[in-house]
């Protein structure tokens, strides 16, 4: 009758163990992908809860100006001046630099060209960032007039 008590309580000990190591596993994979999930949005000018970040544009690493490296590049902010294909944003941080060129898309509510761009106007800018911070925008969208 002894043995019997003993098999029985080293199976469930057993048992027991192996529950709680998955448990501990399942635990584990699940604050891993919470973890991970946090680190790219992060790295893409999101918030934790998914929620873009004021000042940032699309890419990977913080930059000033609000703007983004990485992948890409950007700004959102106000434009300042427009020299020909060159334009000053006024971004929450600095003032960045932006080139356009003839692949460069404009876009309001429907396609704009650089005839449509107004100092004053709030617009958000992708493109990649030179080793000096100017852009070399791909896409920039009139998010609102200055009028």
């Amino acid at each position: 009758m002894n043995k019997a008590f003993i098999i029985i309580g080293g199976i469930v000990l057993a048992i027991a163990l192996l529950a709680g190591s998955f448990y501990g596993g399942v635990a584990y994979q699940r604050s891993a992908q919470a973890r991970n999930q946090a680190a790219f949005l992060t790295q893409r000018g999101f918030g934790a809860n998914g929620t873009p970040q004021p000042g940032f544009g699309l890419g990977g690493t913080p930059e000033p100006g609000g703007a983004r490296g990485g992948f890409g590049g950007g700004a959102t902010g106000s434009i300042k001046s427009i020299n020909g294909n060159t334009l000053q944003i006024s971004t929450a941080q600095n003032v960045t630099t932006v080139n356009l060129d003839d692949s460069t898309r404009i876009e309001k509510s429907a396609p704009a060209s650089v005839s449509d761009l107004q100092v004053g106007d709030r617009v958000t800018v992708t493109g990649q960032r030179d080793a000096n911070g100017v852009i070399t925008a791909s896409q920039i969208l009139i998010t609102s007039t200055g009028q």
